[in-house]
């Protein structure tokens, strides 16, 4: 079985999205061993948006259900996907227009990710987050073939938070 991490490393001096605080990790001695103190945006590295990012009063990254973050993926070349698994991931990915982001909504997806900081403008995270489509940004994609995967995306569990980072893994066969 071949596991692909596609999650973006932490580490101190990382790019971060214009205006967000940049990641910061401070260890700290705790008797015989070390803890690390870590400063970050929800939006750090690869990181899952809820839809309170976008939606006022709406559910935050801990009700994002799990069957949305843990099913088949297709990755594919920007803007092109099939729409047969529940989740789509975009190589080479540019700005969501509005039009793709009405066909990931009525092609029944429910997870889209991309390998760039943003699927794009507030309406476009607005129609995917209202259509519960949880969005997946800042992916490592460029070493992965373009085919369906198992995904594995699981955010870090803060409740009500607007978005969590995230370690996502595709898997291209499943032994059980």
């Amino acid at each position: 079985m071949k596991i692909y991490d596609v999650s973006s490393p932490l580490y101190e001096g990382m790019p971060v999205y214009p205006g967000d605080p940049k990641f910061e990790r401070e260890e700290i001695p705790a008797g015989d061993a070390v803890i690390s103190k870590l400063s970050l945006s929800t939006h750090t590295g690869t990181h899952i948006d809820a839809p309170s990012h976008y939606i006022s009063g709406a559910s935050g990254i801990d009700a994002v259900p799990l069957e949305q973050l843990i099913c088949r993926v297709e990755v594919t070349e920007f803007p092109e996907f099939s729409g047969d698994v529940p989740a789509v991931f975009f190589k080479h990915a540019q700005e969501f227009s509005i039009e793709l982001a009405k066909r990931l909504c009525s092609s029944g997806i429910t997870a889209v990710g991309c390998d760039s900081d943003s699927v794009g403008d507030t309406a476009v995270h607005k129609m995917l987050l209202e259509n519960n489509i949880a969005i997946i940004e800042n992916l490592c994609l460029e070493s992965v073939p373009c085919k369906e995967f198992l995904m594995a995306a699981l955010p870090l569990r803060i409740v009500s938070a607007d978005a969590a980072p995230a370690r996502v893994v595709l898997l291209d066969e499943v032994m059980i």
